[in-house]
């Protein structure tokens, strides 16, 4: 599974989001985490970040709830 995050230098939300999802998927096997910077996402329409993508679709916008995260996590692994 991959996870993207589109950040942008100077922006504590991504700071913020980029820690905490580093730390959730630390013990995690088979979800690999993308940083990119958000001007590599203009040509997709992302204006707004921290934006998280789950397999290319777009999860949130700013600040995340972890335990709805780790909940879609796993959600997405069993059907997959």
């Amino acid at each position: 599974m991959n996870i993207t995050l589109f950040v942008t230098k100077r922006c504590a939300a991504c700071d913020r989001v980029r820690t905490a999802v580093e730390n959730m998927l630390n013990k995690k096997d088979g979800i690999k985490l993308h940083v990119e910077d958000i001007r590599k996402a203009r040509s997709k329409g992302i204006v707004i970040v921290p934006a998280l993508f789950i397999e290319d679709e777009l999860y949130a916008y700013g600040d995340i709830d972890e335990g709805k995260f780790l909940e879609r996590l796993h959600t997405l692994s069993l059907s997959n």
